[in-house]
């Protein structure tokens, strides 16, 4: 019976603190990995001719040696903790002259002591331009609708990777169910020529929510799993007493917070200035998110209350066309807030003081138009 009544406060203790994803961000602060992926780059006018198009394929790393702007936190004790390898694809496709396509898909993996989630992020989009006295001022106006989110399988850490962290050290084993979030989007975009060169500005709203399907805690041979807003055991029966522990521990909120909903905004301006075979583009976009019932939480405590619901993004690229429509290019991303616009999944009652903390991207890849 003792036995039980340990594994049952560590498991109490554990599950309403716990998602693994806050673990991966550790004691030295670094976040995982995409507002839609690079929302800084649209336009009203992708490609002006249709049944035209383009797909790009690149690798996305982030790691001491690509770090020259110092976007990762300092004092890390390990080179490797926040390294991110990945893969991305993106295209899109003109239906006729003002109806366009797009899509993207990204596959990144994190490394930090041991636990090296693997996260993917999606992204489709349709948008509809409408021309603003093309003749007088040359500019572009479209209205643009989108849906994107974020997803992982299970993410989970042994006794081992657990030790470090004093409220997990009772536990034999932490793992989080699919955690995913999922967000609807619509923006009004416009571009301006300026000679061959493009200037774009954008303003949009969106709402979305964050889930996670269970978490288990192991200790020994005694394992509890938190889902549809209870705890069961392997046979799945519902285990009364731990839920009563929770609440006498004041943990029900914590738990209740880490499936919620979201509403954001974001604007920004975008650059495309083409020199010959090479190009260069330059974006920002400033993102802002209000979420349910999580940051509430966070505010209420006596420390590590601060929230964070702003996120400035610099998008940077430079390209060369090597063959007829084909561009190799480089682009770097910085975010003052970590992956805050891009991924929300990553946002809980642990893991929000990480996002007070920079991060950066750098990607190289190829665009073939056609």
């Amino acid at each position: 019976m003792f036995l039980y009544q340990r594994a049952m406060l560590a498991v109490a203790r554990s599950t309403g603190l716990a998602l693994v994803l806050g673990l991966a961000q550790g004691s030295n602060g670094f976040s995982s990995v995409q507002a839609a992926p690079l929302d800084g780059f649209l336009e009203a006018s992708p490609y002006l001719s249709p049944r035209t198009g383009f797909f790009e394929i690149a690798i996305d790393a982030m790691n001491s040696t690509l770090d020259v702007l110092k976007l990762r936190p300092e004092g890390l004790a390990d080179d490797t903790v926040g390294n991110l390898d990945g893969l991305h694809l993106r295209a899109g496709y003109a239906l006729t002259n003002d109806l366009w396509l797009d899509g993207s898909l990204f596959h990144r993996k994190l490394t930090y002591a041991g636990i090296d989630p693997e996260l993917t992020t999606w992204q489709i989009g349709a948008q509809y331009r409408f021309r603003l006295a093309p003749e007088q001022y040359r500019s572009d106006a479209a209205v643009r609708v989108s849906a994107w989110g974020s997803h992982a399988g299970q993410i989970a850490a042994t006794r081992g990777q657990l030790q470090s962290r004093p409220v997990f050290r009772l536990l034999d084993g932490l793992s989080v169910d699919r955690p995913a979030d999922r967000q609807i989007q619509g923006d009004l975009l416009w571009t301006w020529w300026l000679g061959s060169s493009a200037l774009s500005a954008f303003v949009g709203a969106g709402l979305g929510e964050v889930s996670v399907r269970s978490v288990t805690a192991r200790v020994g041979s005694v394992s509890r799993r938190w889902i549809d807003g209870r705890f069961v055991n392997d046979s799945g029966q519902v285990d009364n007493l731990l839920a009563g522990l929770v609440e006498q521990l004041g943990l029900d909120a914590e738990l209740d917070s880490i499936n919620y909903s979201t509403r954001f905004t974001h604007a920004g301006l975008g650059l495309r200035i083409p020199l010959g075979d090479w190009s260069l583009r330059g974006a920002y976009q400033l993102f802002s998110i209000r979420r349910s019932t999580v940051d509430d939480l966070i505010a209420a405590r006596d420390r590590d209350n601060a929230t964070y619901t702003l996120n400035h993004t610099l998008l940077g690229e430079v390209s060369y066309r090597f063959a007829g429509r084909a561009r190799i290019f480089v682009r770097g991303q910085a975010m003052s807030n970590q992956f805050l616009a891009e991924m929300p999944l990553l946002y809980n009652s642990l893991t929000s003081r990480r996002f007070g903390e920079r991060y950066g991207i750098v990607s190289l890849g190829l665009i073939m138009g056609f």
